[in-house]
């Protein structure tokens, strides 16, 4: 999903179902998926609390939010 609210502590799996490669990566400091390839999959802790917006560092229209409480 485009936004999504987890609580903190939580895993929040990224996996690409798409043809080409991309990533999920944050505009600030928080996580980075690393290149996932189609089919490939990363896996991310949160374990602070707050707003994590995020972008695919080859597509920079493709947009999101966690927020973790």
């Amino acid at each position: 999903p485009v936004n999504l609210d987890v609580p903190r502590g939580s895993r929040v799996q990224f996996i690409n179902r798409d043809s080409t490669a991309h990533t999920a990566t944050t505009t600030s400091p928080g996580f980075d998926s690393g290149t996932l390839k189609q089919g490939q999959g990363a896996t991310v802790s949160l374990t602070k609390a707050g707003r994590y917006a995020y972008i695919c560092q080859f597509h920079a229209f493709m947009q999101g939010t966690v927020t973790v409480s």
